[in-house]
């Protein structure tokens, strides 16, 4: 009997069924997918890591080190397992050309460094994810500047400054545990040792990585407060293994995080169309239950017939989303395997996708469980005597046609049917919510994260040219020398001057650890601050939200900072949002001594009318040895891999979006035509045309995708900046940078057009509707 019921119902409601069953297959399919993408990405960093024999702490350090003082350091610490300094050599971009580009990497804000194969730990891997060693003339290029430009095996990579030309081969791109990263913006080259050490004597800055690996990971933090108290060398970032996992992972776990924001979106339209559909069909069965009721079936037998059909329905769409997350595994971890390769397989990776897109399914039977428990509220006796059920709409008589100021009768008829059963419609009405919500929050996002002034949230002000200086030699020299230079510019409308000095701060603990905080007048490109204002004086200093909260500290607050062998106790008087430098910094006045100094930035503002780029190249062709960013550009070069990523999501978005919106209409008014049967037979009897009634339900359709539209836009910006800033380590308040095109306009206008071309389709039923009545 319950095949046959089932056979008869899908034949009768095949749009209905179609809709259900593409809904919960998608939400099947996201869910599966984004599951797919963190079993994957945890795989593949933890294989990257394990076959790279990745340092657990590593210190940054450009100047001179006593190689003996840090051997005897580490013998001595019962925490170090291993440990070696790494020299690699920083090349300014001016001297390099990649591939067939007659360009050089002048423009590019990746600091560039050369690097010899290490022999203890911290491998540089091949694509294979094997270790890779160069023969003289050959290279290996980071996998970042392969996707940026294409780079192919065999292409050259030249190096040319003054009279020094040196031409290599690529032989392998690399993937490094450090730097691979594209939002991480050094990079290593991997050569010779004989390449290395001829192109050591005639360019580039020696840095230094002082990396160990400990006995036991976990202890890292205890070995980092040893470190930084010993005296040892530590002019520059200290980074930690948990670090390095969080960088790796950012670009694809965001992509993960975004796709399951969109399934549990089409989840709840999901929920949303099965109550309507449950709902509606009650109403249409009402005689027929009442009378199951009054020949002894009971409540909960009468609900296993209807469960029947939608158990079904959500274990073939639950299916069927699984399997097509499975066919299309590749397009979701496409970036995971160029970037860190692919993890063997493990039985997670069946596992855990499998589950998603079981726990959907089952979400869906447990939801149509709560919605049909009213069963047991029908009562046969008023079922069979009213034979209709009483859903209680009121505020039919507010609207009146003779009281109406609308002319034509079919658009009043049209909202007047919106408003009276409102509780009908605002289920339509909270999906159109959720698809304008779908569609404008990743596209905002996205729009945010790739404009210029997204620099805001990377601890910067707003400017057009960026100029900085790296550790080395000449580094104060050239300072002053660019310093004089702008003075002397009468196209520069105003500049300033930033140095990013080391200094130690007093955690929560009571120990000190390393800060690295940036001087300079704050005034002249101004900060947005999350809160208070930016240091006035010697004695105040604002820091970064990952700071502010790691430091336990808050706009008021004091901190103790030792600047020299001096103690100073400073004022906490802003909190700032910066993603950069693992998203700890500061800023303030304080004094500082010449070997303090880790790196000079300038920011600059030109005259309306000025080229930017040919300012650019004016200043390359004076200082050739520094890096100069159009900071239209360097948001763009810092995020691109993110921004790759969101970009598919943007697409995957609006095309939910859009098909959500054309098959919620269709399902929703071809079970409203069917059920409104009788009134439209009235209607064409009393004259009115096919025409009419198409107008009537545009109307309704239009009237609730408006009121849709309307509240998915408000809760975009609103909601959506929210969700979008914790998405993000170091942004704890994002205002969208919002398009107004794309917002208010494209986004409501694809609706519209979606929505109408549905509702021209669906009611062309309308034609063969009927003019019989049949008497209740």
């Amino acid at each position: 009997m319950k095949i046959r019921i089932l056979r008869k119902d899908f034949s009768r409601n095949k749009i209905i069924t179609a809709t259900l069953f593409v809904f919960i297959m998608l939400a099947a399919m996201l869910v599966s997918g984004a599951a797919h993408i963190v079993v994957t990405l945890f795989g593949s960093i933890d294989s990257l890591f394990t076959r790279s024999h990745a340092p657990h702490y590593v210190q940054m350090h450009a100047g001179e080190l006593n190689q003996a003082d840090i051997d005897a350091f580490a013998s001595s610490n019962e925490l170090v397992k291993d440990h070696q300094t790494v020299s690699m050599l920083g090349i300014n971009g001016a001297y390099i050309y990649l591939g067939d580009n007659e360009l050089s990497e002048a423009g590019s804000i990746v600091e560039n460094s050369f690097v010899m194969q290490n022999h203890a730990f911290d491998y540089l891997l091949d694509t294979d994810s094997s270790i890779v060693q160069m023969e003289d003339g050959e290279i290996g290029v980071p996998i970042y500047h392969m996707k940026q430009y294409d780079l192919e095996l065999g292409d050259s990579v030249r190096i040319v400054k003054d009279d020094f030309s040196k031409e290599f081969t690529i032989a392998a791109f690399v993937r490094d545990v450090q730097m691979n990263p594209s939002i991480v913006t050094s990079k290593r080259f991997l050569v010779s040792d004989n390449d290395w050490t001829a192109l050591r004597d005639h360019m580039g800055e020696i840095e230094y990585l002082i990396e160990f690996r400990l006995h036991d990971p976990d202890r890292v933090h205890e070995f980092e407060a040893m470190y930084q108290a010993s005296g040892l060398p530590q002019k520059d970032t200290a980074l930690t293994y948990s670090l390095y996992q969080l960088l790796n992972g950012i670009t694809d776990g965001i992509a993960a995080a975004v796709i399951m924001l969109i399934s549990l979106l089409l989840i709840a339209i999901a929920a949303l169309c099965l109550r309507f559909t449950l709902t509606a069909t009650i109403e249409e069965d009402y005689r027929e239950i009442g009378v199951m009721k009054a020949i002894g079936i009971s409540s909960r037998d009468i609900r296993s017939l209807y469960m029947v059909k939608y158990v079904l329905l959500a274990v073939l769409a639950s299916l069927s989303g699984w399997l097509i997350s499975r066919l299309l595994g590749h397009l979701f971890t496409q970036n995971i395997a160029l970037y860190m390769g692919l993890a063997p397989a493990s039985v997670w990776n069946h596992i855990v996708p499998a589950l998603g897109a079981l726990l959907v399914g089952s979400a869906v039977v447990l939801y149509c469980r709560f919605v049909l428990r009213r069963f047991g509220r029908i009562s046969a006796v008023e079922a069979l005597r009213e034979g209709v059920l009483q859903t209680g709409e009121r505020g039919r008589q507010a609207f009146r046609l003779s009281r109406s100021s609308l002319g034509n009768v079919n658009l009043f008829l049209g909202i007047k049917a919106v408003f009276s059963r409102f509780s009908m419609y605002g289920v339509l009405c909270f999906v159109f919510t959720l698809c304008a919500f779908l569609m404008i929050v990743p596209f905002n996002f996205l729009n945010t994260i790739q404009s210029p002034d997204f620099v805001s949230y990377m601890g910067a002000g707003r400017s057009d040219i960026r100029i900085d200086l790296q550790q080395g030699e000449e580094m104060e020299q050239r300072f002053n020398q660019i310093d004089g230079y702008l003075r002397q510019d009468a196209d520069v409308t105003k500049y300033a001057s930033f140095v990013t000095a080391a200094y130690q701060a007093e955690n929560a603990e009571g120990t000190y650890e390393n800060i690295k905080v940036e001087l300079g007048d704050f005034s002249v490109f101004p900060l947005q601050y999350v809160n208070g204002t930016a240091p006035a004086t010697e004695d105040e200093i604002a820091l970064s939200t990952m700071n502010a909260e790691e430091l336990g500290k808050s706009v008021g607050d004091t901190l103790t900072v030792l600047a020299g062998e001096q103690e100073r106790t400073l004022t906490v008087t802003g909190v700032y949002q910066d993603v950069t430098n693992g998203g700890k910094t500061a800023k303030g006045l304080l004094p500082y001594a010449p070997d303090q100094i880790l790196w000079y930035v300038v920011n600059l503002e030109v005259a309306d009318g000025v080229s930017v780029p040919d300012k650019i190249e004016e200043y390359h062709a004076a200082f050739s040895a520094v890096k100069i960013t159009d900071m239209d550009d360097y948001v763009s070069q810092t995020l691109g891999g993110l921004i790759d990523q969101l970009s598919l999501s943007v697409v995957l978005a609006y095309g939910l979006g859009i098909a959500i919106s054309i098959l919620i209409t269709a399902m929703f008014f071809h079970m409203l035509i069917a059920k409104e049967g009788a009134q439209i037979a009235i209607m064409r009897s009393l004259g009115l045309t096919a025409a009419d009634l198409r107008v009537q339900y545009i109307t309704r359709a239009m009237l609730v995708l408006l009121i849709g539209v309307v509240l998915g836009t408000a809760a975009a910006v609103t909601l959506g900046q929210g969700l979008a800033g914790a998405l993000i380590p170091g942004i704890s308040s994002m205002r969208f940078i919002i398009h107004p095109l794309a917002s208010f306009i494209v986004s409501p206008l694809l609706l519209v057009a979606a929505v109408t071309g549905t509702m021209l389709c669906v009611s062309m039923s309308m034609n063969k509707q009927k003019l019989t009545l049949t008497a209740q």
